[in-house]
């Protein structure tokens, strides 16, 4: 979709690199369903929906490169807009609303409930990139 992009040498990061652009994808979408699933049954017009959540979507990108950067450095606290300890609480609401809608919260309870583990681990003055920390499976 965005063109052919060298990763280096190895064959093996090629592929790597499409799964991992893939699961981003697909958990994007899930938030996508997700959404939908919370207007449909409201009076809202869809299409009208899908401009504003595409142009949302879009204006949150910038966040990828900020996750970069923080992963890069280590510094997961220096220039947070919105730490963990205020997202977790948000993501309570997005919970809440979502079964008072009768929308299912299965797409959004791992990533709620690996916040949560964060943020009991004493790191809510971060932003959300060090959930990253805990996506890592010890290999052995």
């Amino acid at each position: 979709m965005t063109g052919a992009v060298f990763v280096g040498g190895d064959a093996g990061l090629a592929d790597l690199h499409d799964v991992a652009l893939l699961s981003a994808v697909n958990r994007m979408f899930a938030g996508v369903a997700h959404a939908f699933a919370l207007v449909r049954n409201e009076d809202v017009c869809l299409g009208e929906f899908a401009s504003l959540l595409s142009d949302w979507l879009t204006a949150m990108t910038v966040g990828v490169h900020t996750s970069a950067e923080r992963l890069e450095s280590g510094d997961y606290t220096t220039g947070v807009v919105s730490n963990l300890a205020m997202q977790v609480r948000g993501d309570r609401t997005l919970l809440r609303t979502a079964e008072e809608q009768g929308v299912s919260t299965a797409l959004l309870l791992p990533y709620a409930e690996m916040m949560e583990r964060r943020l009991a681990q004493g790191h809510g003055d971060e932003d959300g990139t060090g959930v990253v920390d805990l996506l890592a499976v010890p290999r052995g």
